[in-house]
Parts: structure tokens; sequence; C-alpha cells
């Protein structure tokens, strides 16, 4: 019983919310943001897009502030300011963005492992193999207790974060103003000589930036666990700007280092970058190598956060009770064991030959649906903070405020059409909440009913239409 005592500090929090923030967007960052954006463009899309994420992560300290008592988080914050079923829809969400993730990273680690080996590559079979067996090799760690696994996570943290810095050390001889000062930087792309515009250039580059930033909130996810509020909230600022300036200095080093049309045709840009330094070739497999490191700690990291979410959901009854069982470590086993099950069945997805696509679709549905959770989290804090207003601090209610205005822009930014794929996983999830409802021996309101309703009417119609070919996703 004294290992479930044990709490989480300040820099094992650091390092979880640093370990799920630099997962697989770290290191394809450059090429996907040269596609879609100049430069000048990225950079400023960097601004205006760290600028919200900090406002989010202020959401997150305001609430941890202000209600201390709230545990776990997005879903805490949905459930105390919208009720039950959006205090669901906030953890179910945010648990499929997890394991979805996790889709996302096993196959990234396999196209690198792929790349590595050459004319050796893994068959897409043996891929899968080994995945499903590193996956329980994480269950293994998790149910060995939480602490152990944000120990884990910190040293894998520590071990992706050696490339990076040596990307940043090493490239900064290799800055040239010609080549990051493109010409008619404001409507000509020139990575592919297409049209554009400044605001065109930045909406276009926010959705890379968002997936970036996704595990903001990891530490008040978490904050349950953590030895006081004060810690959590130190956590999250600190893990934000770290993750910020990296993220500046990648893309200023990598677009002043490679022309826009060379970066944006390679596979590994930060690779290309170290090719070119006196590290040469080297650097391309210490790079790869490090993208293996990335994408397994942030796996790690998500695992943690997901079963958190979960695990929260179902002790405050709106998700089945089974999930709220520990086990005699203090690891919520159930929710940890479904988490790993959906993760499973959707790597068979790995067995395609094109795992690139698999990535892509896997993020793509992933940031489609946590875009929900921020946005509720932020509507909530707008609330704290106006109901609180005559004694309230004006920073605290602007901050609110900016948050919800930069998750609304995103939601705009990345594409309402994407919101199509979360329709599907929320419909899926009225049921787990009607079975909790059942096991409360609660009904669910009107508007529940209307809103489960609606999803599923939706969820069917758009089903009928992708099976049919009317619609693509």
């Amino acid at each position: 019983m004294k290992r479930k005592d044990e709490k989480l500090g300040l820099w094992l929090l650091v390092f979880v919310g640093l370990g799920s923030m630099i997962g697989s967007g770290i290191f394809n960052s450059p090429k996907d943001l040269i596609s879609v954006a100049n430069p000048k463009g990225a950079i400023f899309t960097w601004l205006i897009g760290g600028f919200g994420a900090l406002m989010l992560a202020f959401v997150f300290i305001y609430l941890n502030f202000r209600k201390p008592h709230l545990k776990s988080g997005i879903f805490a914050y949905a459930k105390d300011g919208f009720g039950d079923y959006m205090g669901f829809n906030s953890a179910w969400g945010y648990w499929s963005v997890g394991w979805l993730g996790n889709v996302s990273y096993f196959a990234l680690f396999f196209k690198t492992l792929n790349d590595l080996l050459g004319k050796n590559a893994l068959s897409p079979l043996t891929c899968f193999i080994l995945a499903s067996v590193i996956l329980w090799i994480f269950y293994a760690v998790v149910a060995a207790g939480v602490r152990e696994g944000a120990i884990t996570n910190f040293i894998v943290t520590v071990a992706k974060l050696l490339p990076i810095l040596l990307v940043i050390f090493v490239g900064f001889s290799l800055v040239n103003p010609d080549i990051f000062n493109v010409p008619d930087w404001k409507n000509t792309l020139a990575a592919t000589g297409g049209a554009t515009t400044p605001g065109l250039q930045i909406k276009d580059a926010m959705a890379v930036v968002l997936w970036c930033f996704v595990g903001v909130e990891a530490a008040s996810v978490l904050s349950g666990r953590a030895r006081n509020q004060r810690t959590v909230q130190r956590a999250t600022l600190i893990s934000v700007i770290t993750v910020l300036g990296i993220y500046m200095l990648l893309t200023f080093i990598s677009m002043a280092a490679v022309p826009a049309g060379e970066l944006r045709q390679s596979d590994t840009p930060l690779a290309l970058v170290l090719e070119k330094t006196s590290i040469g070739m080297t650097g391309a497999i210490v790079v790869k190598l490090g993208i293996m490191v990335s994408v397994m700690g942030a796996s790690l990291s998500w695992i943690l956060l997901s079963v958190e979410t979960m695990y929260a959901a179902a002790r405050d009854g709106v998700m089945p009770k089974l999930l709220a069982k520990e086990n005699k470590n203090g690891t919520p086993v159930n929710a940890l064991l479904l988490t790993q099950i959906f993760t499973q069945l959707f790597l068979v997805s790995i067995l395609s030959p094109n795992m690139n696509r698999t990535y892509l679709m896997a993020i793509t549905a992933a940031t489609s649906l946590v875009l929900i959770p921020y946005f509720l989290s932020s509507l909530y804090a707008m609330k704290v903070a106006t109901k609180n207003k005559s004694g309230e601090n004006p920073l605290y209610i602007i901050v609110a405020v900016l948050g919800t205005v930069y998750s609304l822009y995103v939601i705009y930014a990345v594409g309402i059409k994407y919101l199509f794929l979360s329709i599907l996983f929320y419909a899926i999830g009225a049921f787990v909440f009607l079975k909790g409802r059942h096991e409360q021996k609660q009904k669910p309101k009107h508007w529940e009913w209307a809103f489960m309703l609606a999803l599923i009417a939706s969820a069917t119609v758009l089903t009928v239409l992708v099976l049919n070919g009317t619609v693509q996703l």
C-alpha cells in the first residue's frame, strides 16, 4: 500500500509533459511546415500557435489554482462546468487521442526502422508482431505502478532530447540568411511555387503546430498523483515554454540551412540538416534513432495520460465502474488493459505497406478529437473567471477568453471537415456513457438523450456516405 501513496515530483511531471508533446511532430514539423508555409510564415505560425499554447497552459494553471479539488484535469473541468455527459465526452475524446496517437507512433517507429535497415527492411507482418510485443511490455511497465511509468518516461525523454539538442547546436553553423529570406514570401510558396498569402500560410500550418503541442495539459491530468498543486502549475509552464523554444529553434535552423524544395522532399528533415554538417551521414543515423526513441517515449506518456483520464471518469461514475479498479500497485489495471486492447486492434493498420499513410490517418483523427476537450476546458475557465469577476484578477479573465478564442480558431484552421471523424468516436462513446449511467441507477437528462441520438444518427449517415463513396475521409 505504501507505493500507492508515492507522489510525482516537479521534474517527473515536467518530463511527462515534455514526453507527451515531443513525439513524432518534432522530427517531421520542418517538412510539414515548409510544404504549406514559407520560413517567415512558419515562424509567425509558431509565435501565434505558441502564444495560444501558452494561453491553454495558463488556462490549466488557472483552473488548477482556482479549483484545486478537481483532479485529473480535462475530464474534471468539463464535468464540473457542463455536467456528466460533457465530462464523459471530454474523457472519452482525450482517451481516444491517447491510443490513436500510439498507433501513429508505432507506424512511424517501424517506418523509420525500415529506412535504417534498407534492403533488410522488415515485412509488415513482422512489424505488427514486434509492435504488439512492445505494446504489452509497456503494459507491464505501467501495471508496475504509475510512478514507475513516469520514471521510465523520464529516462526515455532525456535520451530522445540528445539528438534534438545535437541538431540545434551543430546546425547553427549552417544558418544562411539567403535561404531563410525567400523572395516574395507573402505571395509564393518557395517549396512548391504555388500562390499563397500570409494568412493562408498561418492557417494551413496551424494544424501542424497544434499536433506538436498536444500534451500541454499533461501535468494537470496527473494532478491527483502530484505532490501538490503548485508543482502541477510549475510543471505545466516549464514544459510548454521548453517545447516552444525547441520547436522554434529547430524550425529556424532547418529552414535557414536547407532550401525549401529540398527540405520538402526529405523523409527525415533533421537528418538532412546533420548530413550537411561535419557529422555527415552519421547524423542521419543519429536522428533516425532519435525518432525511434522519441515516439516510444511519447507512446509511454500517452498511455499514462489515457489511463488516468479513463480511471478518473470511472471513479466519478460516468464510465463503467470496472474501469476504476486498481491493482496492488495503484495502477487502474482495467483502464490500462482496455487502452492496450484498442491500440492492439488498430495496430492492424501497420500491416499495410504504406505506414506513412497509417501515421497521417492516426494523427489526423487524434488532432480532431483533442479539439473538443481543449475547447471545453477553456470555456470552463472563462465560466469560472467571469462568475468570480468582482474579485478576480482581470488577467485571468483575459487568459480564459484568449484560450477559448484560440481553441475555436484551431477548430477552424484544422478544418471543420475533420470534426466528422470525431462524430464516429463520440457516437460509440454514447453507449459507454449509458452503461455508466445504468450502473449508477441514473437516467440521462433530456438534453443528453437528444445530444446522443443526434450523434448516433449523424454517425450512421456519415458511415453510409463513406461506404457508398459519396464522402471520402
